[in-house]
């Protein structure tokens, strides 16, 4: 099955469509539930009128929303030069990453919040050649500042993109404030306004935003599924490194970058009320980074048993699994 997306090819994107409904198909059977609340952010607002929607509406609008995010993170990849060849595994590996816990078929905040990190991860890796620095810069702050008025757990962009600059840039000081500026225009923006409508009710406190989150007790096959995953994506880390000595120095800067964007939405689970099992699709986009690598760049049967066992886990937590 995985050999059908080593290539860029329309066969390739027939076999991802028929994957991602194979493996949502329980979000059109069951209708996928509208799980959002203020101490997401301002994306509680934005999605809010959804509740009242059409449930047959809402499945579809779910599939769709995996399928695009799915395609947006390939040409991402394929675009960087970050694969030997282009190829359609990292779409793949988002796909069967996104199936894999039952929470991560209702709509939140943090799947539309996923477009955001795709497309800041790809400015923030293009920046070493972009025409007009200052402006990307500008606009890389920008956006992630307004991911994070968008929806609170995706702070660690934040991070992200100071990291990015510092790896992807030589440091200049006048770039940095830039970057600074740019983050914070969009809460500038929101205070005022709330202040002259006086709305600072809408913004909730910092204890129902921020804590000490101590996680309840997960279903044996829930701990499995995390597990393997956590497997795999230590599998794809490994297959990158050891590819490492045939790149180009940006492709790897590229890596470093995705790299501690996994490492930093993972610890927000922790510190974040509400945040998890949602915020752990933004976890996702990177790790089905990895995961795409390894299943693009080994030929053996690991691959293949791999995606049979995340396809497995995925339909047995979906369909059979009691909770």
């Amino acid at each position: 099955m995985v050999s059908f997306f080593k290539d860029k090819s329309a066969v390739a994107v027939f076999w991802l469509v028929l994957v991602c409904f194979g493996l949502h198909v329980h979000s059109l059977v069951t209708p996928p539930q509208v799980t959002i609340s203020p101490a997401d952010g301002f994306f509680y607002y934005v999605l809010n009128p959804l509740r009242n929607a059409d449930t047959y509406f809402a499945s579809l609008l779910y599939v769709f929303i995996i399928f695009v995010l799915a395609l947006q993170l390939n040409f991402v990849l394929n675009s960087l030069h970050m694969f030997p060849r282009p190829s359609f595994t990292p779409a793949l590996a988002f796909v069967l990453l996104s199936a894999l816990l039952p929470a991560f078929n209702d709509i939140s905040s943090a799947l539309f919040a996923c477009n955001f990190v795709i497309w800041i991860l790809y400015q923030a890796c293009k920046l070493y050649a972009a025409p007009n620095a200052k402006t990307s810069i500008f606009n890389l702050g920008l956006l992630a500042g307004l991911s994070v008025v968008l929806y609170y757990p995706s702070l660690p962009l934040i991070l992200i993109i100071i990291i990015a600059l510092a790896i992807i840039r030589p440091f200049n000081l006048n770039e940095w404030f830039v970057l600074f500026f740019g983050a914070i225009t969009p809460a500038y923006f929101l205070i005022i306004y709330l202040f002259l409508t006086d709305k600072f009710s809408l913004l909730p406190l910092p204890r129902a935003v921020f804590d000490l989150v101590k996680l309840p007790l997960q279903p044996f096959s829930i701990i499995t599924s995390l597990i393997v995953a956590a497997l795999v994506i230590i599998w794809g880390i490994f297959s990158v490194k050891n590819s490492r000595g045939n790149v180009l120095i940006q492709v790897r800067k590229s890596w470093a970058v995705f790299f501690a964007s996994l490492l930093l939405f993972i610890p927000v689970v922790f510190f974040m009320n509400g945040a998890y099992p949602s915020v752990l699709l933004l976890a996702a986009i990177p790790a089905a980074c990895y995961t795409g690598f390894a299943f693009a760049g080994n030929r053996n049967i690991v691959p293949v048993v791999f995606f049979w066992v995340l396809a497995g886990l995925a339909v047995y937590n979906n369909w059979f699994a009691k909770y």
